[in-house]
């Protein structure tokens, strides 16, 4: 599990109620259920790791998560986690107020497109590095 991944993991309390917008293939998902005992839920655009999830049996919806969590009761949650996903959001202000309406606590990370490696490696190339997390050419 990718080490931010294990970070926001040391913060949930076990027996908590989580959910995790941008959930990918749900590794956060499933450690938490795991070793945490949560209750847990997550919210995916992609259909192909909505499906990896499911074989996993993890409870994952298939949707745009900006929509998708307007149907959730306030305070459904005791975290709601947006992990590596804010810089894909259309509105992401809008997605952060319905985060802490929905979750006693939420989470937020996101790249450190700051980091001397990157900018490094656009400056020589032009191009930012590609990894398995943002498998994107920019």
């Amino acid at each position: 599990m990718r080490y931010d991944l294990q970070l926001i993991a040391s913060w949930i309390e076990p027996g908590s109620r989580v959910l995790d917008l941008g959930c990918g293939e749900g590794d956060l998902l499933r450690h938490l259920i795991a070793r945490k005992g949560v209750t847990g839920t997550g919210i995916e655009h992609n259909e192909e790791k909505v499906a990896r999830c499911i074989e996993k049996g993890l409870s994952v919806l298939q949707g745009d998560i900006s929509q998708e969590v307007l149907d959730y009761p306030d305070n459904a949650f005791d975290y709601v986690i947006l992990s590596q996903t804010l810089q894909q959001v259309y509105e992401p202000a809008a997605l952060i107020r319905s985060m802490l309406r929905i979750g006693h606590k939420g989470i937020v990370s996101f790249p450190n497109f700051g980091h001397w490696g990157i900018r490094r490696q656009a400056i020589l190339t032009g191009y930012a590095p590609v990894s398995r997390q943002l498998p994107y050419q920019w």
